[in-house]
């Protein structure tokens, strides 16, 4: 989804040159326009999972998609061809999500406090490069949080529920399943079955 010639996200201009590039062809096709990987939005959670903070760039509402709902809409598009011609409307889980929500939600399943608090872009920036990340792919994922800023990832489109026949996975239920998993271990590892402050 997002995809555009003047997105602030660099993956999303290269979609839609590539779809551009497809109606060129004049060959009939389809474009499958997923809704933002949920599993993203988890691993953007690994450090609060230590501190409680989860300290990103200022962002805007995203429609965080699985990928497990979004093969299932796969196969059936596959299933019945013909049905979508060119890009597919945004295929998105039924609600956009700040960080903020994500932060709240996360407490509430867990049981644990998540804050949210902004880092200034130069700050994050350096600390990616800090850890490896090559300075051009840390720029580049910069251009996540000024898209969503801009709006460019929070349709919620009705599409993918059609597709299923069933409402998409929410992020509820994919912080209650990571979280759970990764505090469950913290309570396994934690002498008298509970898990550490902090």
């Amino acid at each position: 989804m997002g995809a555009g010639a003047a997105s602030h996200f660099q993956a999303c201009c290269d979609h839609a040159a590539t779809e551009e590039i497809l109606r060129g062809c004049g060959v009939p096709f389809t474009a499958l326009r997923n809704g933002f990987y949920a599993a993203s939005a988890t691993r953007f959670l690994d450090h609060a999972l230590e501190t409680g903070e989860i300290l990103l760039p200022a962002d805007g509402p995203v429609a965080w998609t699985t990928h497990d709902d979004l093969a299932e809409a796969t196969a059936a598009v596959l299933a019945d061809e013909g049905r979508f011609e060119g890009p597919t409307p945004p295929l998105t889980a039924s609600r956009a999500l700040t960080f903020d929500d994500i932060a709240a939600l996360a407490s509430e399943v867990t049981g644990r406090r998540f804050t949210r608090s902004t880092a200034p872009e130069a700050d994050f920036r350096d600390q990616l490069v800090a850890q490896g990340v090559p300075a051009h792919y840390a720029d580049q994922f910069l251009g996540i949080f000024a898209a969503a800023r801009a709006g460019e990832f929070a349709t919620a489109d009705p599409a993918l529920a059609e597709l299923l026949g069933r409402e998409p996975v929410g992020m509820r239920e994919v912080l209650r399943e990571v979280l759970g998993e990764v505090l469950g271990e913290a309570l396994r590892e934690t002498p008298g079955g509970h898990p550490s402050d902090g």
